[in-house]
């Protein structure tokens, strides 16, 4: 026979209230496209990562710097930051080898932003 429980006599059964909405919204509404996310090529995200990786070992060995998360951070931001960089100024290294060109752009970027964060702090 199972137990019920009774409620106790001597305490009131109160509920919570659900805490009221305030004013201020969030400016920026964020919702994930699931099929867009199972879509993402998980070989291209691993190479991107290896490419940060490299980038910020030579940026941390051309300015200083030491550890692989350090490497990996450093590498991504710069990646995006060289990317932005080479193009917005219409700059083209020659260089023919696509792996080989994101790195180089990677690394010039990565040493941007160590450069750029050296001065921040």
């Amino acid at each position: 026979m199972a137990k019920t429980s009774k409620p106790n006599p001597g305490k009131s059964q109160r509920r919570r209230k659900a805490p009221e909405p305030t004013s201020a919204r969030l400016p920026i509404r964020i919702s994930v496209d699931r099929e867009a996310l199972n879509a993402l090529d998980k070989r291209a995200i691993a190479a991107q990562a290896g490419i940060g990786i490299v980038a910020g070992w030579l940026a941390s060995w051309l300015v200083g710097g030491s550890g692989l998360l350090h490497y990996v951070v450093t590498g991504l931001a710069g990646s995006l930051v060289g990317g932005f960089l080479l193009e917005r100024f219409g700059i083209d290294l020659g260089i023919r080898n696509q792996t080989a060109s994101r790195i180089a752009t990677a690394t010039i970027g990565a040493v941007v932003v160590v450069l750029i964060a050296r001065l921040v702090s």
